[in-house]
């Protein structure tokens, strides 16, 4: 299967060997160790932001880790029930299969504030104080993790012929990913089919180092607790990511 990805009017050509590779026997997928390395810079920047503003260590670590865990939870069922077709009639067994893909940032960050908030409310801590430091490693996570997407070949936007536009192998998708309108305009080269896509990997990652930015620079500004997480949220929902997943694609 051809797995090369082209940036035609960029002219770079990106070869790669595959989503995964082997150590002592154990396939490791490249998405995965992303994720891991997104999820480890996300909670340095938790702790980083915690110190500059002197709060309890071990509170903001406890808080980190439960949005941790609600966020791989509320992921992974974002993304079956939206993707219900792919997973109608298999075990239960693939709520845990998430090593070869398939998780919804929405769906992540619902179940981590869910699963933050619960731990603030036991542990008698501001919520929207923590919230606001959460933000931050959320955002400096996600400038890394989306780029899990580029090397699955998945969660691209629609046909382009822009500036930015990706050539990805046909067989190397999903069929069901793959509109007419991209079958409109294959590419052949070398004998091999190439869609033409927006690269939405890399629109939310600039977009999610650019919101970084101003939070961190408008953090010494806020006017009330929470006020950084909701900008985030607002930021996300009418500018950011949901116009890079949805706008593009359809």
């Amino acid at each position: 299967m051809e797995i090369t990805v082209r940036f035609p009017n960029l002219g770079f050509l990106f070869e790669y060997e595959d989503r995964t590779f082997s150590v002592l026997g154990f396939d490791i997928t490249i998405y995965g160790i992303l994720m891991a390395v997104s999820l480890l810079i996300g909670l340095g920047m938790i702790l980083l932001c915690a110190r500059w503003q002197k709060l309890n260590l071990n509170l903001c670590l406890g808080a980190s880790i439960s949005a941790l865990v609600g966020g791989v939870i509320g992921g992974r069922l974002y993304y079956i029930a939206f993707s219900w077709s792919q997973f109608s009639g298999k075990s239960w067994k693939i709520l845990c299969d998430i090593r070869s893909g398939g998780m919804s940032i929405y769906g992540a960050i619902l179940g981590g504030v869910l699963v933050a908030a619960l731990f603030c409310r036991l542990s008698r801590t501001s919520f929207w104080k923590m919230a606001d430091i959460v933000c931050m490693g959320l955002l400096s996570g996600q400038i890394i993790g989306v780029w899990g997407n580029f090397f699955n070949r998945e969660a691209f936007g629609g046909y382009t012929d822009s500036l930015f536009a990706m050539r990805l192998p046909l067989d190397a998708v999903r069929s069901s990913d793959v509109t007419e309108q991209m079958r409109r305009h294959i590419e052949r080269i070398d004998g091999v089919s190439y869609i033409q896509v927006h690269p939405t990997f890399l629109y939310e990652s600039l977009w999610c180092m650019v919101l970084l930015i101003i939070l961190f620079a408008y953090r010494k500004h806020k006017k009330y607790e929470g006020e950084l997480f909701l900008m985030y949220l607002f930021c996300c929902r009418v500018k950011g990511i949901q116009f890079v997943h949805k706008s593009l694609y359809f």
